[in-house]
């Protein structure tokens, strides 16, 4: 394989570059490192959305809408003549009530619309959306192998996104992205964030399953620069038809990291409440982001200790977003 580590002078300074999904913490995140890059940024947000650490900041445009109004992209595409776009929108796999619906409408249509925005206004931008690791085995279809909304939203994202690759030459690539945490985040159904959250507010953390499940994490920071990687080298035909994992080769089971959160915060009388419910949880065959050193010059350096640190501490400088819904 090529050496790619070297890129051929791409530079972000300046760059023209369109985040959707910007107001979500790993959009937040990518904003934060972009703005560090001198890129010019302009983030779609839902109109019921804020940009909670980055609302003034001058190389910050925002439009409020939907990733799904193919008019508004359009236009807004051709207008602003963006390089590079990172498609983060969407609904994401977090327990509770599921609608089915719901997800094929923000994940698929959300993806063929930005696709479709891309190819009418500007088809040689480079394109990174983002997908989950989720799709590893769905599209192999096991008769063994439980399907569900999330799951089959994303592999179906990716499938629309090579036959754009593959028909009408969109430079364009899905990271799978594989249980990102960090700062930020306030979907509580979430392991760690709902975890930090019971901590915070005195009560026993929840496990919902028997807490033996093996899963690996990376810190959103590492996961931004996975992304902006890929954007910085996607001109290469060969990373476009790549499938990247973006991952840590450690697993740890839930239990594991709610007791690592609970020694963290000190409170180490907080008993965690195992439920024992059969919830399905998804298994995390051990992967070695080989491919990824070697292509993206990327690896996880935050180790799960020092990630769920600077994760607890950022809950407790901001406890305001704790009450938040």
């Amino acid at each position: 394989m090529q050496d790619y580590n070297v890129m051929d002078l791409f530079r972000w300074k300046g760059r023209k570059v369109f985040v959707t999904g910007a107001s979500g913490f790993i959009g937040q995140a990518l904003i934060k490192q972009l703005i560090k890059c001198d890129a010019v940024v302009h983030a779609l947000c839902r109109k019921t959305s804020v940009l909670q650490e980055h609302t003034g900041v001058p190389q910050i445009s925002v439009t409020y809408g939907d990733a799904t109004d193919l008019d508004l992209l359009i236009n807004l595409c051709r207008r602003e003549d963006f390089s590079v776009v990172f498609h983060l929108a969407g609904i994401s796999s977090s327990g509770g009530e599921i609608n089915p619906y719901s997800f094929w409408e923000s994940n698929i249509r959300g993806a063929y619309t930005v696709l479709e925005a891309c190819r009418k206004a500007i088809p040689s931008a480079r394109i990174v959306m983002s997908s989950s690791r989720e799709v590893d085995n769905c599209l192999s279809f096991s008769v063994d192998q439980p399907y569900h909304p999330y799951m089959v939203s994303k592999a179906s994202t990716e499938l629309i996104a090579r036959s754009y690759r593959d028909d009408f030459g969109l430079i364009v690539a899905c990271p799978r992205l594989n249980n990102i945490y960090g700062e930020g985040d306030q979907n509580w159904q979430r392991l760690i964030p709902g975890t930090i959250r019971s901590i915070i507010d005195g009560e026993p953390p929840i496990i919902r399953s028997n807490g033996q499940c093996n899963r690996s994490y990376v810190y959103v920071d590492d996961a931004v620069r996975a992304l902006m990687a890929i954007a910085e080298r996607l001109h290469c035909q060969e990373i476009q038809k790549e499938v990247f994992i973006i991952t840590g080769s450690e697993t740890y089971s839930v239990f594991d990291v709610v007791s690592q959160l609970i020694e963290i915060s000190a409170c180490v009388d907080l008993i965690p409440l195992v439920l024992n419910e059969n919830i399905g949880g998804r298994v995390d065959e051990v992967y070695y982001p080989a491919k990824e050193k070697q292509l993206l010059d990327w690896e996880c350096m935050t180790s799960l200790p020092d990630g769920l640190q600077l994760t607890y501490d950022w809950y407790r400088r901001n406890t305001n977003k704790i009450s938040e819904k």
